[in-house]
């Protein structure tokens, strides 16, 4: 890969928001099943046999789905934020640069950022979802705000060790997992001040836990600063057939453990403690990868579509031309919103204490559910675009973190989810 350029004026790329858009689906699908696995008489669908068909010779619909999250999502969209976490940190630092600005007031701002961002998450943890990630993520930006100023063969070598460590969380959650507990008993609460009494100790619990939860993820935060510089994301058309065949790399060693990790889940598989354990540290390094694969499969179909054709200049995305990348980017640009809505309308629909609807979900209407919340939050997000207007988070977030500052036409915060 050639070194990296100078960061010229651009407006606004889609890749990076699309990719949010899209991986907000991943969370959501993945996240409601938290609220659902103790919250009846029957177990949830991540921690059962699923439906009459897991443990004998046919498979069930409820089978095929958790196959095919394990395959292609579970451990897939929080690795793909943090590298875009990481890749959005490099851009705000080109931007600046690009600027002007000097390094000690770049790093400031990025303090400042990433700081407010923790608060939000804290809150976030403590109120709605004990299963936050925004405070891992808000760390991980105040960590890679000391970096900016490494070189990027650096922020490799320190991506390759820290996958180590990716290594032994994936292989510490097998074996220290607890079948039949549910996560966080908040969510399952019977009513409001229950709900909340709980939620309070097991956010601080949570926030108190992100430092550590961010060693899962350092790889890809670090891999994404350093990325960044290479404008792969923003430019990705001079290295297509290098990208390309790095994300179908990554994205097929990923489905490949990820369908290990579905055999498990259906009762198909029954390791031993220690081969359960590689197996699930395996899936965290490549489902890693396969999120990267989806970041830079994005990338390509964006440079293509608005390219239309090679050598051509690439245009913006148009409601009516491209409704769907719109719609997704519009989201991807509120995605601290977008995720904090998905709080929100989960608290309504599945804890006894509301409508109640996380005791009886199968797998399969877990996933349909999930995905009709995500859309809902698109639709919303789409909505806003149409009206000019940024995300309600993505406003206060920045009338907190510039303070009394000018406004510089700093983006929204790159990865809030």
């Amino acid at each position: 890969m050639s070194a990296p350029r100078a960061p010229r004026a651009a407006g606004r790329v889609p890749a990076p928001d699309v990719a949010r858009g899209l991986m907000l689906w991943v969370i959501a699908v993945a996240n409601i099943t938290v609220w659902i696995w103790a919250a009846g008489p029957t177990d949830g669908p991540r921690d059962r046999t699923l439906g009459t068909g897991a443990g004998t010779a046919g498979w069930t619909a409820d089978d095929v789905v958790n196959m095919a999250m394990s395959m292609l999502v579970d451990g897939r969209g929080f690795p793909l934020f943090s590298f875009l976490v990481g890749y959005g940190v490099g851009q705000i630092t080109a931007r600046e640069a690009a600027r002007g600005t000097p390094l000690p007031l770049a790093r400031r701002l990025l303090l400042r950022r990433y700081g407010w961002l923790l608060l939000f998450g804290a809150l976030h943890a403590c109120l709605l979802f004990p299963g936050d990630i925004i405070t891992a993520y808000a760390f991980g930006g105040l960590f890679l705000a000391v970096l900016i100023a490494e070189s990027t063969l650096t922020l490799v070598v320190l991506a390759a060790l820290g996958s180590v460590l990716m290594v032994l969380y994936g292989a510490a959650s097998w074996a220290v997992r607890s079948p039949g507990a549910p996560p966080f008993p908040s969510l399952v609460a019977d009513s409001v001040p229950e709900r909340l009494a709980l939620g309070l100790a097991e956010g601080l619990g949570v926030v108190s836990f992100a430092p550590l939860q961010l060693l899962g993820l350092l790889p890809m935060l670090l891999l994404g600063l350093a990325l960044s510089r290479y404008r792969v994301l923003e430019e990705p058309g001079p290295r297509r057939g290098r990208l390309l065949a790095a994300a179908l790399a990554g994205i097929g060693l990923g489905l490949l453990t990820g369908a290990g990790t579905g055999l498990l889940t259906t009762d198909r598989l029954e390791p031993s403690a220690v081969a359960g354990s590689v197996l699930t540290g395996a899936d965290a390094v490549t489902g890693a990868a396969q999120g990267i694969g989806y970041a830079l499969v994005v990338a390509l179909v964006c440079d293509r579509v608005l390219r239309g054709a090679p050598g051509a200049a690439a245009g913006p995305l148009r409601a009516r031309e491209h409704p769907a990348l719109w719609s997704l980017q519009a989201l991807g640009r509120r995605s601290m919103s977008g995720y904090l809505a998905q709080s929100v309308l989960f608290t309504v629909l599945l804890p006894p204490f509301a409508l109640g609807l996380g005791r009886s979900l199968t797998p399969t209407a877990a996933l349909l559910l999930g995905s009709a919340v995500w859309l809902a939050t698109l639709l919303g997000a789409a909505v806003l675009e149409r009206q000019g207007r940024p995300g309600p988070a993505e406003t206060l977030h920045r009338r907190l973190f510039l303070g009394r500052a000018r406004d510089r036409g700093v983006p929204p915060p790159p990865a809030s989810a």
